[in-house]
């Protein structure tokens, strides 16, 4: 039988918890949309069952208390004491509050019982959970578990259908909409299919693509008719740019995009859902002149240096020589429990003297002030192509060739070596560059010949299209534009590869957290096409310790998980110490750091990159706070103080 709220509901907009959800109406009066879910399209509301009054159950308004403590603050217990609430009511079996949500996943219809990821309840206690709360909600007949952190699916696993159960690899098989980068975008709606050409859009074009592309030119907004590996090169470039970031399965083909084709348009790209209309050309000049920087910016580069610096020897102020890449992997070396390929670095010298020798220098000049070639990207395709072919035919200086030869053998790696492009203008605060320019590896005991090649690869790739184009938008002078290059031994053995983000991209106010994408070894971790997902972890640390929720497995793995928890926590670990030890280098201008790592054979993770990272929260992935009086912000205090000095909080730290 309803309760007094319940047989109320239609009269009270303003409910404030009910004990039943049998009706559309009662969900809807309960549940919220929170753009900060970490998928998108869902609708959740929480619930509190209190076990000292006979399994009461309060399905409560998510629209106003966001956290299970403030619910039971308000309406069960008001000496509620916040820490000691999170520890005992999510960790201890002789808890007096059970506590999940319900979540109803639009894209797919599923219905969901959920644990937070830190929640420690047991099997029998889980079973139990369920059979209440599914007596209680008749909105849905196909009311099943879902397992967040790598304990309860254990946990889920042996339910052996006792319960029913939904794996998160079968909500994402179902997801249509993927949020990747937020924001609002103008631009003209292009639909591309098949192979993206660089040169044929433009900054000023709304791009809805039939597949993930490889690249990705300046444009107004990304729509890719499949899902993105959401830390992949363009979407950290999207992120980089603030450019709306979004995937839609069969987007190319939907007639809500075919219908606007060639028309000015506004794209809203939020947590919980999109939106496309059409535009005015004042509204639209206005949001291309805030897209764009005012000022050149002018790469800082040092030319006097010509030594070949090993890694763990650069000196602090490097980045002037030989690049970001080099000069933060130097950085790493210096961080305690952190392991680097190590390796050396070319410094920016090389480079330019190369140019010179071949009198490429001037070339360039003439080429960059030629106002067909400012005005014509297929013009700028073919003289980009003929300038590459200048510097990768040019020989290079037989003394820089012994010397990297001499660099090689010191190292007495037996397997292949990686050069890796290192310039002053990529992983920098506010300009990533994420795969604007090209690494090769060569083969163990490399030739000079072969050096040589590998080396002019690497610095014509500053002259690729996608590069120059990327530079081009964020007014950065290309002539002052020099290569470094750093070589390092090839991680052998590797199991998987992945990127990391020392935050929560989903929701401001985490506190210490991590992001983490990992795939198998063989296939790329930023790169993924078709759909594929990598396994995907977001770490939370409520009162200092670490929890993990698994946001997916890889599509590769046929369900198998290629991190074990304690992996996990171990890299985590490692991410911590990099976040911050480098990040306050970095302070005001980003707020966590991207992390590339490659997990090998025996367990060790190598960490093979980290750079600044700017997370940005908007529309509805902004945050909203409780208002609180200022009698209620004492009273909370006091709660706290009483609590961390009682003999019960003293004791618990004891075990700890």
């Amino acid at each position: 039988m309803l309760g007094f709220l319940s047989l109320s509901l239609s009269r009270q907009a303003n409910v404030d918890h009910i004990d039943r959800i049998d009706t559309p109406s009662h969900w809807h009066a309960i549940s919220v949309r929170h753009g900060y879910n970490t998928t998108a399209r869902t609708e959740s509301a929480k619930f509190v069952i209190d076990q000292h009054q006979g399994d009461r159950i309060y399905f409560f308004n998510s629209k106003k208390w966001e956290t299970h403590y403030e619910f039971v603050l308000r309406h069960i217990n008001p000496l509620t004491v916040h820490d000691h609430f999170l520890i005992h009511e999510y960790d201890h079996d002789d808890r007096r509050y059970l506590l999940g949500s319900i979540l109803h996943y639009l894209d797919g219809d599923h219905w969901t019982l959920e644990l937070t990821c830190g929640d420690s309840m047991k099997g029998p206690q889980i079973a139990r959970l369920h059979q209440l709360i599914a007596a209680r909600v008749a909105l849905t007949s196909d009311l099943r578990f879902r397992p967040s952190s790598p304990s309860q699916i254990e946990i889920a696993e042996a339910f052996d259908g006792k319960v029913p159960v939904l794996s998160r690899d079968a909500i994402n098989a179902s997801i249509e909409y993927q949020p990747v980068v937020v924001g609002e975008a103008y631009g003209y709606l292009r639909i591309v299919r098949g192979r993206l050409d660089v040169s044929s859009v433009r900054p000023y074009d709304v791009v809805v693509i039939d597949h993930v592309p490889d690249e990705i030119p300046p444009v107004a907004a990304l729509v890719t008719s499949e899902l993105q590996a959401p830390l992949a090169h363009v979407a950290v470039l999207s992120r980089n740019r603030n450019t709306p970031d979004m995937a839609l399965r069969g987007a190319a083909d939907r007639a809500l995009f075919t219908g606007l084709e060639g028309e000015l348009v506004k794209l809203t790209v939020a947590g919980q859902d999109y939106a496309v209309e059409r535009a005015t050309l004042p509204d639209a000049e206005a949001a291309w002149a805030r897209m764009r920087p005012e000022a050149t910016f002018v790469p800082e580069r040092e030319l006097d240096t010509s030594e070949l610096f090993n890694i763990d020897a650069l000196p602090k102020d490097a980045v002037r020589c030989v690049g970001a890449k080099s000069a933060q992997l130097g950085d790493l070396s210096r961080v305690e429990g952190i392991e680097t390929p190590g390796g050396f670095a070319l410094p920016f010298s090389t480079y330019v003297q190369h140019l010179r020798s071949a009198g490429i220098d001037g070339e360039i000049d003439a080429m960059l002030a030629d106002p067909e070639f400012a005005t014509s990207a297929t013009v700028r395709a073919g003289r980009l192509k003929q300038l590459r072919e200048r510097i990768s035919s040019h020989p290079v200086d037989p003394s820089l060739l012994a010397a990297i030869d001499g660099k090689l053998r010191a190292l007495g790696s037996t397997g292949r070596f990686i050069l890796r492009s290192s310039t002053n203008a990529e992983d920098l605060a506010g300009f990533n560059g994420a795969g604007l320019y090209e690494s090769i590896a060569v083969p163990p005991s490399p030739t000079q010949a072969q050096i040589a090649d590998a080396l002019r690869f690497v610095w014509a790739s500053v002259w690729l299209q996608r590069a120059y184009e990327e530079r081009e938008w964020y007014r950065i002078d290309h002539r002052a534009v020099a290569m470094g290059v750093l070589v390092q031994p090839f991680v052998e053995q590797a199991v998987a590869t992945g990127v990391a983000i020392t935050g929560n991209p989903f929701k401001p106010g985490s506190g210490r957290s991590a992001f983490i994408n990992v795939q198998v070894a063989g296939t790329t971790v930023t790169g993924a096409v078709g759909n594929e997902l990598p396994e995907q972890y977001l770490i939370l640390a409520p009162l200092d310790q670490y929890v993990i929720d698994q946001l997916s497995r890889s599509s590769l793995t046929q369900g198998r998980s290629i991190l074990t928890e304690r992996q996990v926590m171990a890299l985590t670990e490692q991410l911590m110490r990099i976040h911050d030890v480098l990040l306050p280098e970095h302070a005001g201008s980003a707020n966590a750091m991207d992390v590339e790592f490659v997990l090998v054979e025996d367990g060790r993770f190598v960490i093979v990159q980290a750079r600044p990272y700017t997370i940005v929260y908007s529309l509805d992935r902004a945050r909203t706070k409780l208002e609180e009086s200022a009698g209620e912000r004492l009273m909370r205090r006091v709660r706290k103080l009483t609590y961390l000095i009682s003999p019960r909080r003293i004791a618990e730290r004891l075990r700890a």
